[in-house]
């Protein structure tokens, strides 16, 4: 509830990324907005998804996530070894807001989500 909290408030303050996804979901429900949203349907709510992805990414409803490692672990980006037993913390707002995955990580904007942007940044450059 606390991710759909942040979608709205977003949705509230930008009017114009508001109308977008009102756009959207016109194109899509067209003048039968009575029936169900069906799979298909959400499948065209391209935008939208960028929208939620995109608050989820300034504001992250787990701000961190902790695991604990069940063996040692050798790292891929040097001779840096993780031992067995060691618990990892992964703050999900501060990779969130990296200035070499995004542009202008602190400002709301569902276009970092485009698959032409995606593709340019590391995969777990949102988590």
């Amino acid at each position: 509830s606390a991710g759909s909290s942040f979608v709205l408030c977003l949705l509230g303050i930008h009017k114009d990324v508001q109308a977008r996804v009102v756009e959207e979901q016109a194109e899509i429900f067209a003048d039968d907005y009575h029936r169900d949203c069906t799979f298909a349907d959400t499948l065209q709510m391209q935008y939208l998804e960028r929208v939620i992805k995109e608050a989820l990414r300034l504001y992250p409803p787990v701000p961190v996530i902790a695991r604990k490692v069940n063996e040692d672990v050798k790292l891929a980006s040097g001779p840096y070894i993780i031992p067995k037993g060691t618990t990892v913390v992964l703050g999900q707002y501060a990779v969130h807001r990296r200035p070499d995955c995004y542009e202008n990580p602190e400002k709301f904007d569902p276009d970092n989500f485009l698959p032409e942007k995606v593709s340019k940044r590391h995969y777990y450059s949102y988590v």
